[in-house]
């Protein structure tokens, strides 16, 4: 869609969200009892067989996505974030992409922005997860759907094999302690930019190139190391994972859940409501990804170890 020089992405954040929750959720690992779990869901939803498949959790990591849908002018657009980047030399042509900040709602009492910034930096202090936005570089929803059929289309072959489902021994495992995400071409066709300052106002955006470089947040602000793609930015939450790397167990999952609910600065009467007797860690956990998404759009993902 344009709007004069403008134009938007033809689907909406949605979509983003749940074509990467279809890819994702497909990446599982038998042998290694590994997968990358949606962690959210509201309390009408969790029933007795849920509790009994999640006490089968041996640890867990923690992150965060909000979705966005990408915005592009051209170099010769008069527009101002063009003239910004152009000023801190930074590349315009032929289009420069961005995302806005969401404003806050009237129930909300912080923004968005500040709401995932605290997340990413109560998470990388911990060494257990990260929080950032994650956009698509794909400004129409047919290349956008191509590329990710095409990424769908190069495991067809995997399937025929003995052991078809266990994508860690053909594309992602490494000497048995590291996950290539980088084998995806589409995720490394996503940016992935953690919050970097907290803000007063929605007014700001994060523009950055075609191919996903340049990041400049207006303010104008360049952050030339402020970016990644979605494949490192999963490669860095799965780092010595499968070693001795952090996790959060079932023992302090309650412990874990209150810090990062203290860290956001999400107070009690906005409307996050969980089980206080403490002897529904996991069913808690999913609470708080399910209040998060409802109020925020922010969606709480898990990499979970589970037992044999």
């Amino acid at each position: 869609m344009s709007r004069g020089h403008k134009k938007v992405a033809n689907y909406t954040e949605d979509l983003v969200g749940f074509a990467l929750e279809s890819f994702l959720s497909v990446i599982s690992f038998p042998r290694q009892r590994f997968s990358i779990e949606p962690f959210s869901r509201g309390r009408e939803r969790w029933l007795g067989a849920d509790a009994r498949l999640f006490s089968n959790i041996r640890g867990f990591r923690p992150f965060y996505m909000q979705f966005k849908r990408p915005c592009a002018y051209p170099d010769f657009s008069r527009a101002r974030f063009v003239k910004d980047r152009q000023k801190l030399g930074l590349e315009a042509s032929p289009h420069s992409l961005y995302f806005d900040l969401r404003d806050k709602q009237a129930s909300h009492n912080d923004y968005q922005h500040n709401i995932l910034l605290r997340l990413h930096q109560k998470l990388q202090s911990r060494g257990i997860g990260d929080a950032a936005y994650v956009c698509p570089l794909f400004l129409d929803r047919a290349a956008y759907r191509f590329h990710l059929q095409m990424s769908g289309l190069s495991l067809w072959p995997r399937f025929w094999r003995q052991y078809p489902y266990e994508l860690e021994d053909i594309l992602l495992w490494d000497s048995g302690r590291t996950l290539s995400f980088d084998r995806f071409p589409v995720l490394a066709e996503h940016i992935t930019v953690p919050p970097h300052a907290s803000v007063t106002n929605a007014r700001h955006r994060y523009s950055f190139t075609e191919n996903g470089t340049e990041l400049c947040f207006h303010s104008p602000e360049a952050l030339p190391g402020g970016a990644s793609n979605l494949a490192k930015f999963l490669s860095y939450i799965t780092r010595d994972f499968f070693a001795d790397g952090e996790k959060i167990r079932p023992e302090n999952a309650s412990q874990a859940l209150k810090e990062i609910i203290a860290a956001t600065e999400v107070r009690p009467q906005d409307g996050i409501y969980l089980d206080s007797a403490d002897d529904d860690a996991i069913g808690n956990w999913f609470a708080w990804g399910d209040y998060l998404r409802t109020e925020y759009e922010i969606e709480q993902y898990a990499l979970v170890s589970w037992r044999d």
